[in-house]
């Protein structure tokens, strides 16, 4: 132009490799940033319907993520036939069961597709929850949209989370919840039953497996914290009442014996024999003893005081027998 070159013959310059590849990832990124939405899921749709797997390969996965941003603003247009209604009949509880590894990775991109869609997330959360996949699964639980909290799903699902974490009583309100939820929406109010039975299963299979376990590890008072929760849900459930005198009885004392405590035990009965934390005075143990076999249809004379030196031992094997009496209790409800 200025007089230092020849003007040629007007073509265009020979493109290099280089520059060839160069200008197809530049119209690439223009198609990632302005994609023409409606054209690229008609160009996706006819894949997914052949085989939803295809989901999972890089080329579609890549294209439904640039669809999903490309549709997620508020004034996107909308898609037709909407993304939603395509995608949920693709994966359903058929493929869910046949195949639940693929189809977990496939509720997994639509979750992140469509984080505000309330079933995506709930589907996603669940799924990963089933595989033990316990941090994926709170990931989609954690700030919910408003149409999840609506959902008794999700809530149910966060339970179950809570107990695949240990934390039972967690799972209490979340499924308090559920159920709340549930019996407020007409055609939701048959899962209400569904949800009570998986709370009653929770709380008399984990629940009484994690107070047993906070009592073996010495934690006595979280322990009893627990169970008088699950006990607050379940008054009605012997088991539970007799844990609660197990640990009661095994609870250490909380100080030295007070002299009321001490000038209540009867005359005959040393100072030096069970305390009220191992289970109340001598006569409120033979009491106990005795309305249980007067519940089976048997009867017990009152011991007499003498000698006194056997009295301890015999306090202490009353003790060791109603223990152990309670545990078959339990062992037989939980059976």
């Amino acid at each position: 132009v200025w007089g230092l070159w020849s003007v040629g013959d007007g073509a265009p310059p020979a493109l290099t490799p280089e520059r060839q590849q160069a200008v197809e990832l530049a119209e690439l990124f223009q198609q990632w940033r302005r994609p023409d939405a409606q054209a690229l899921w008609q160009q996706l749709l006819p894949q997914l319907k052949a085989n939803w797997r295809n989901a999972l390969e890089a080329p579609v996965a890549d294209a439904l993520l640039i669809l999903g941003r490309a549709t997620a603003s508020p004034g996107a247009p909308a898609l037709m036939p909407s993304l939603e209604s395509e995608l949920v009949q693709l994966v359903g509880d058929g493929e869910i069961a046949a195949e639940p590894a693929a189809s977990n990775r496939f509720w997994q991109l639509v979750a992140t597709i469509r984080p505000a869609w309330d079933l995506a997330r709930i589907r996603a959360a669940d799924l990963a929850l089933g595989r033990g996949e316990l941090e994926t699964s709170a990931r989609w639980l954690a700030e919910p949209p408003e149409a999840a909290l609506r959902n008794p799903w999700f809530h149910d699902v966060a339970a179950r989370l809570a107990v695949a974490r240990g934390d039972v009583a967690a799972s209490l309100p979340a499924w308090a919840e559920a159920i709340r939820t549930a019996q407020a929406q007409e055609d939701t109010a048959a899962l209400a039953s569904i949800f009570e039975q998986r709370a009653r299963e929770a709380r008399r299979g984990p629940g009484v497996l994690q107070v047993r376990s906070l009592a073996n590890r010495g934690n006595q008072g979280e322990a009893l914290a627990l169970l008088e929760l699950l006990l607050a849900e379940d008054p009605q459930w012997q088991p539970f009442r007799s844990l609660r005198e197990q640990l009661q009885v095994s609870r250490p004392p909380a100080g030295p014996a007070q002299p009321e405590a001490a000038a209540s035990l009867p005359a005959a009965v040393p100072p030096s024999g069970p305390s009220p934390s191992q289970g109340g005075s001598f006569p409120a143990l033979l009491e106990r003893a005795s309305a249980r076999l007067r519940a089976v249809g048997l009867t017990v004379p009152c011991p007499t005081p003498e000698p006194a030196a056997d009295l301890p031992a015999l306090s202490k094997e009353l003790v060791e027998l109603e223990l152990r009496f309670s545990d078959y209790e339990a062992r037989f409800a939980l059976a």
